[in-house]
């Protein structure tokens, strides 16, 4: 969905969340080649090299009103990017936008850095019982970690039935079968134990713990049953916020995992 937008300067245009991060990324790139021209000024005049620029003498004065401009569109575009993710709807189109500008082998090397991270918190090192979760190919790869680990340790793995997620204890025999939204879950008999540390994916989280979901609320009903447990969040670090909007039956995740702390 696009909104329209108008520049101080009265130009006018619409937009989405992806339009607006092209933008930014494009007046950021001409606001730092304006700087590096200015930086470099020699006599009031300064034939640059390259970006574009090459051949081309500029003044001072034009050099200064150019990095005005772009410098004033920076701040909109901030602020109307910063407008579109006070609601979970638009985080979520923000997060989605974000995940494309990644690569599967970008995600794949990011994953892999959250799981390190991961395996060595001693909350994950001493849990016996674990719940764990079959990734989406957007979303922190568990795989391996689930492989390496099921022999070793309780894995629990969530299916969703209905609305609610069903835990299931994957044994050495345990098929899997395809569930909700193409993921594999494990066909097994509902788990109704405790468990030491549950591991939470999401499409982003802030730095005071708190989630943003799908938008189902299968994971906060879930959580709400299980207050005591320690619970992990894991994402990639684009995905860490400065805040997300909550509601009342929201559940925080007692830590973020994100590769970068």
């Amino acid at each position: 969905m696009k909104s329209r937008y108008r520049f101080p300067s009265g130009e006018s245009f619409e937009a989405g969340i992806a339009d607006l991060l092209d933008l930014l990324e494009q007046n950021q790139q001409f606001y730092q080649n304006y700087l590096e021209i200015f930086d470099n000024l020699d006599d009031g005049t300064f034939v640059a090299r390259g970006n574009g620029f090459c051949e081309t003498q500029y003044s001072e004065e034009f050099i200064e009103s150019q990095m005005a401009k772009y410098r004033l569109r920076t701040e909109c575009l901030e602020k109307w990017i910063g407008e579109y993710q006070k609601t979970k709807p638009g985080l979520r189109s923000y997060v989605r936008v974000m995940k494309k500008r990644h690569s599967p082998q970008q995600l794949d090397e990011k994953s892999e850095k959250v799981i390190a991270v991961l395996e060595a918190h001693p909350a994950f090192v001493s849990a016996k019982t674990v719940m764990l979760y079959s990734s989406l190919p957007d979303e922190v790869r568990t795989s391996g970690l689930i492989e390496k680990w099921r022999q070793s340790k309780r894995v629990i793995l969530p299916t969703v039935v209905g609305d609610d997620i069903v835990p299931v204890e994957l044994t050495p025999d345990t098929p899997f079968v395809v569930g909700d939204f193409d993921i594999l879950e494990p066909k097994n008999h509902p788990y109704e134990g405790g468990y030491d540390l549950i591991v939470v994916p999401g499409m982003a989280f802030d730095k005071k713990g708190n989630r943003l979901g799908r938008g189902k609320g299968y994971y906060d009903r879930f959580l709400s049953q299980h207050h005591s447990t320690r619970k992990i969040g894991i994402c990639f670090d684009f995905q860490l916020l400065e805040k997300i909007p909550t509601e009342p039956n929201d559940v925080p995740m007692d830590e973020i995992i994100c590769g970068l702390y």
